[in-house]
């Protein structure tokens, strides 16, 4: 009533008699919310920041909270302290932060993936720092979009981790890199597929300078992702650089021959190519031996163990027990992988450029 008369100052008494009269009433928040809200009225600055610290300190779950910072923040500003009022205004940032992470985990957990999304796409373009919580959240996003199946978004998203990580200068951390790392290692998945479907068919020197091409860019994106120095990228890295010399060696072996030879040319040409496959699939051995070096380092994970499968099928009188390595590479932290260095007998067609890996 006393409010409905526009008479604040008693209207804040009587709201913050419940506390002292009711402590316990399910009442006493609403009722100093009310109070805190007459005294800005009133612009009684100093009772209202001391009406609303209680209310903060005695009511920390309280879904009137962020509404709370925002009265505090604007009463120290109207009352000249500046200093603690940019205090609360910083704090508002981190309750809209944390409000909206709290309401995107929400949708995902009652699976609103499409208001999920919605949201967390809000939070990164609100908040681009720090970047590390700004990559978490991309993640986020790019596997809600990989269980959608938008494939063209999803690959994206992983771009703008890659990119943003590399631009991060001072706020790189350990965890940018990983998922940096991690994400740079599925779009380069993307071009080793493309490497892979390459069939050396008719017309067969086309199809040989196309996957020649793709075989020089997938390996130098999966060199590059050594640079960010996470073992299981590292590794996975390794086993797709092995992979490539391998699948270049295996489509030679498998390529078309050509129409119209005689059994005795027919059989000098295969022989000619077995020349030609076999110095990759030798590349693809070493490659594979330097993974297990990681061991060593106390890495182990789901790539050297691929390795080892690999290397069980091509020198299984060597490779038949798990714990059996190779000293391909003495430190992991100098190697290097050197391509075009090691020499393979080249095709005669088309010619290969300078720094090129073979043919």
């Amino acid at each position: 009533q006393a409010k409905e008369r526009e008479d604040y100052r008693a209207a804040a008494d009587h709201f913050l008699r419940v506390g002292s009269k009711a402590p316990t009433s399910k009442f006493r928040a609403n009722a100093e919310y009310d109070a805190a809200a007459a005294l800005i009225t009133l612009q009684d600055w100093k009772t209202a920041a001391t009406v609303l610290s209680g209310f903060r300190a005695g009511f920390p779950g309280h879904e009137l909270q962020p509404e709370v910072t925002k009265k505090i923040a604007y009463v120290y500003k109207e009352d000249g302290q500046l200093s603690l009022a940019a205090n609360e205004y910083e704090r508002i940032e981190e309750v809209r932060r944390e409000a909206l992470l709290i309401a995107a985990g929400l949708h995902e957990e009652v699976g609103d993936n499409p208001r999920a999304l919605a949201v967390y796409r809000r939070f990164v373009g609100y908040f681009p720092h720090p970047v590390e919580a700004n990559l978490e959240t991309r993640r986020k996003i790019s596997e809600i979009l990989k269980a959608q199946n938008a494939q063209d978004d999803y690959l994206a998203e992983l771009r703008q981790i890659v990119a943003i990580d590399a631009a991060a200068g001072s706020e790189r951390t350990p965890r940018t890199r990983y998922l940096a790392g991690k994400s740079a290692l599925v779009l380069a998945e993307q071009n080793f597929d493309r490497f892979a479907a390459v069939r050396l068919v008719k017309p067969f020197e086309v199809n040989l300078r196309k996957k020649k091409e793709l075989m020089k860019s997938t390996s130098k994106q999966f060199t590059k992702l050594l640079d960010y120095e996470v073992g299981e990228v590292t590794a996975a890295s390794t086993y797709y650089l092995a992979e490539i010399f391998a699948c270049f060696s295996k489509d030679l072996m498998e390529s078309e021959r050509p129409e119209g030879l005689s059994p005795l040319e027919l059989e000098q040409y295969e022989l000619a190519i077995e020349d030609q496959a076999y110095p990759f699939e030798e590349k693809a051995i070493a490659v594979h031996q330097s993974n297990l070096e990681l061991i060593s380092r106390g890495i182990y994970n789901e790539w050297i163990d691929k390795s080892l499968q690999k290397l069980a099928k091509f020198v299984p009188a060597r490779y038949d027990k798990p714990e059996e390595g190779s000293a391909v590479i003495a430190s992991v932290d100098t190697y290097m992988f050197a391509f075009g260095q090691a020499k393979a007998p080249a095709l005669p067609e088309p010619e290969a450029s300078a720094g090129e890996p073979a043919p």
